[in-house]
C-alpha cells in the first residue's frame, strides 16, 4: 500500500495567517533544522526549512526574500530582484529634497535623511544636510553593504515594507506584488535579554524590528515577515510579547512522515548496489526511531548501507539515546532500558501484586482509563527506584530520565523545555522517570523565583495535556512528597496513583532475609536462628538489607564458610544510621499522602488517619520535617 506524501500542519497554519492578514508578524519555531518533502518530479524530495518554504510559496502576486545571518538578501528570482531595484531607486530619488516636491508620491513615512544610520561612502550629501544616494548605485549598494551587517539589512527590509504601500499621484502602489520576506536565525539577530545588558547593535536590531512591526500601516498592509528561530524563548521578549506576534510551531516529525522518508530513501536513496537491511519492517524500524529528526534518521541509514550488515533494533535505540541526550543535553535527560523486571523485586508482594494488575494495562492502554502520571513516596532506603525500574523493565517500553532541568544559563530552562516537549509529542509509550522529584521542580507561589514558576508551570500543563495522555506516564519518585507542589500532586497529573513503598515487615521481611543470605549461606538456616536474625533486622529498610548483603559478602572473603555463629555475630554487630526519626516522618507522610486503601498496612479508618496526621504534628514540633 502506498504511503501518502506528508501533511505539514504548520505550512497550512502560516499560510491561513498570510492569506488571512490575522498577523503580519509570524516566528517559526521548533523543529527547524529538519528535512521536509516537497512534491518534485515522481520521487520527490526532502529540502532544509528555507527551501522548502520558498519552494512552497512561490506563487504570483508575491515577491520572495531571503535573508541569512552574514549572507546577501536573497530574492527568489532575478526578475523579482530588478523589479525591487527599480522601484527602490524611484522611491529614493523622489525622496530627494530636490525631486520630492515635483515626484508625485505619497510616502507612508518619508525619510528626510537616510535611513540607515551612518551613510556609506558612496552616499552624496544633499543640500538640507540629508544624504541620498545616486538612483544607479542606491539598491545595488546597499545590498552590498548589508552583507554582514545585520542591522542594516533589517533596516532596507523595513525600507522594502515602506515601498511596498508607497503610491503615486495617481494612488497606485509601486511594487504590486505582495513581500514575503523570511528572516533565518531570528535569535542571534535579536537575542533574549534584559535591553541594558545588550550591546549596542543588538539594541539597535530590537529597536528598528519593534518598530517595523508595530507600525500601523505595516500591520494593515499586504507585506509579511516571517521569523526563524529554535526556540521563541530565544528571542527578545520585546518583540515575542507584541500581541501581533503569532508563532507557529514546527513539530518533530511523527510517526508518518517517518515511516514515508524510510520508505522514499529505500527507493531513491541509497547508493548503487547497497541495500537497506533491516530486522524487521520499515513499519517497525518507524516505529523504534520516535524522537529522531529525519536528518539524524538519514544518518542512520546511511551508515546502515556503507556498513552492509543488518540494522539491529539495539542499534537504533542507541541512536535515539545519542540524539535525546544531544538534543536535551547529558545532563538534563537518561535514555534507559532498565535490565530488571518486576520478576527480580524482592518482598513488596502486595505492591507487586497491584503494579501487575491495576497499574500496567492503565500504563499500557490508550482509551479512558489510561494514566497521565503517579507518584511514589516512602522513606530513604525503601527501595523505590529499583522497584519501579523493574516495572520500566517488566513494561519494555523507553524510559527517559530526567535528571536535571533547571539550566545554569538564563533562558535556558524555556528552551530545553520547548524541546522537550516537541520531543514527547513525537514518542509513542514512553515512562518519564524523575528520581528525587522535590529537588528537580518549584514551587509556584509568589515566593518562588520566575523560573522555576514557569518550568513547574510548564510540568504541569505536559502532565495534563490530552495530546500526551496514554502516550507518555509520568512517573515522580520522592521520599518527601509533602515538598512537591500541590498542583503537581492533584488529580489528573501524578495524584491519580500516589503509591507508598514501605520498609519490609512479616513475610516480606523475611523474604528480604533469606535474598541477603543467598550468596553466603545454602544450608536451611534453623528456625532459633532465623528469629533472632528477625529480631536483629527489625526496621531494616531495603537499603539496609543490601548494605548488610554487602557485609556478609566482605565477611565470606575473610572466612571461606559462614557459620550461623558468623551471621549472627555480623548481624548484631551492625547499628542503623541515626535518622530514625526523619524516615518516620517520611513514613507517616506516605501514608498521609496514599490514594490507595489496599496499599497501607494493616486496617484503615479516618481516626488512623488523625492519629498519623498527630504523629506528624509531633515530630515536626521536636523540629523534624524529613
Amino acid at each position: 500500500m502506498a504511503i501518502k506524501n506528508p501533511h505539514y500542519t504548520f505550512r497550512t497554519e502560516a499560510g491561513l495567517l498570510i492569506n488571512s492578514g490575522t498577523s503580519r508578524s509570524i516566528v517559526l519555531s521548533g523543529n527547524i533544522h529538519d528535512l521536509f518533502f516537497i512534491e518534485d518530479g515522481e520521487q520527490g524530495d526532502y529540502i532544509p526549512l528555507v527551501k522548502f518554504l520558498t519552494r512552497s510559496w512561490d506563487i504570483p502576486g508575491f515577491l520572495l526574500i531571503v535573508y541569512e545571518l552574514n549572507g546577501p538578501l536573497r530574492f527568489l528570482r532575478t526578475s523579482d530582484r530588478e523589479k525591487m531595484r527599480d522601484v527602490f531607486n524611484l522611491w529614493r530619488q523622489a525622496a530627494s529634497p530636490e525631486r520630492k516636491r515635483g515626484a508625485g508620491y505619497e510616502q507612508s513615512r518619508p525619510p528626510s535623511e537616510d535611513a540607515f544610520g551612518a551613510a556609506p561612502a558612496r552616499l552624496k550629501t544633499a543640500p538640507t544636510g540629508g544624504t541620498y544616494p545616486p538612483s544607479e548605485d542606491a539598491f545595488e549598494g546597499y545590498l552590498d553593504d548589508a552583507i554582514g551587517s545585520p542591522t542594516l539589512a533589517l533596516e532596507l527590509l523595513r525600507q522594502f515594507c515602506l515601498i511596498s504601500r508607497t503610491t503615486n499621484h495617481l494612488g497606485e502602489k509601486l511594487l504590486t506584488e505582495k513581500l514575503l520576506i523570511i528572516i533565518e536565525a531570528t535569535d542571534m539577530l535579536l537575542p533574549e535579554g534584559e535591553i541594558r545588558g545588550l550591546s549596542q547593535a543588538d539594541r539597535h536590531r530590537v529597536s528598528i524590528v519593534q518598530d517595523w512591526i508595530s507600525d500601523s500601516e505595516f500591520m494593515k498592509a499586504t507585506d509579511t515577515v516571517v521569523f526563524v528561530t529554535e526556540s521563541k524563548s530565544l528571542v527578545n521578549s520585546r518583540i515575542m510579547r507584541l500581541p501581533q506576534v503569532v508563532g507557529v510551531e514546527i513539530p518533530s516529525p511523527e510517526l508518518d512522515a517517518r515511516r514515508h522518508f524510510i520508505s522514499w530513501f529505500n527507493r531513491t536513496q541509497k547508493p548503487a548496489g547497497q541495500t537497506l537491511n533491516l530486522w524487521g519492517t520499515q513499519a517497525q524500524l518507524a516505529m523504534l526511531t520516535a524522537g529522531l529528526s529525519l536528518q539524524a534518521l538519514r544518518q542512520l541509514l546511511v551508515a546502515t548501507c556503507y556498513a552492509g550488515g543488518k540494522l539491529r533494533p539495539e542499534a537504533v535505540i542507541e541512536k535515539v539515546s545519542e540524539f535525546i541526550q544531544a538534543q536535551l543535553g547529558e545532563d538534563v535527560v537518561e535514555f534507559k532500558k532498565p535490565a530488571h523486571t518486576l520478576k527480580d523485586i524482592v518482598g513488596n508482594r502486595k505492591l507487586v501484586e497491584f503494579l501487575k494488575t491495576r497499574l500496567i494495562p492503565r500504563i499500557t492502554s490508550i482509551g479512558a482509563d489510561a494514566i497521565s502520571g503517579l507518584s511514589v513516596c516512602g522513606p530513604i532506603g525503601s527501595g523505590k527506584t529499583f522497584i519501579f525500574e523493574g516495572l520500566a523493565g517488566e513494561l519494555d517500553i523507553p524510559v527517559l530520565v530526567l535528571k536535571n532541568i533547571r539550566s545554569m544559563w538564563f533562558g535556558q530552562t524555556d528552551v530545553i523545555f520547548e524541546r522537550l516537549r516537541r520531543l514527547l509529542m513525537a514518542l509513542v509509550k514512553v515512562l518519564i522517570f524523575v528520581d528525587e522529584a522535590d529537588t528537580q521542580f518549584g514551587d509556584v507561589g509568589r515566593d518562588a523565583h520566575s523560573t522555576e514558576r514557569r518550568l513547574t508551570g510548564k510540568i504541569q500543563a505536559m502532565m495534563s495535556d490530552p495530546q500526551l495522555r496514554g502516550n507518555i506516564t509520568w512517573l515522580l519518585m520522592t521520599a518527601r512528597i509533602y515538598n512537591l507542589s500541590p498542583d503537581l500532586r492533584r488529580e489528573g497529573r501524578v495524584g491519580d496513583i500516589v503509591i507508598p513503598v514501605l520498609d519490609p515487615s512479616g513475610e516480606d521481611r523475611e523474604a528480604f532475609l533469606r535474598w541477603t543470605l543467598g550468596n553466603v549461606f545454602n544450608e536451611t538456616l534453623p528456625d532459633a536462628a532465623l528469629q533472632l536474625l528477625l529480631e536483629h533486622t527489625e526496621g531494616y529498610s531495603a537499603a539496609s538489607f543490601a548494605s548488610l548483603r554487602a557485609d556478609l559478602e566482605a565477611t565470606k572473603n575473610l572466612k571461606e564458610d559462614l557459620t550461623v555463629d558468623d551471621i549472627v555475630d555480623v548481624v548484631t554487630d551492625r547499628i542503623l544510621p541515626n535518622i530514625g526519626p526523619i524516615r518516620r516522618y517520611q513514613i507517616l507522610q506516605a501514608f498521609v499522602n496514599c490514594t490507595r486503601k489496599s496499599l497501607l498496612p494493616g486496617d484503615y479508618s479516618p481516626e488512623i488517619r488523625k492519629s498519623w496526621l498527630r504523629q506528624i504534628a509531633e515530630l515536626e514540633a521536636m523540629g523534624v520535617t524529613g
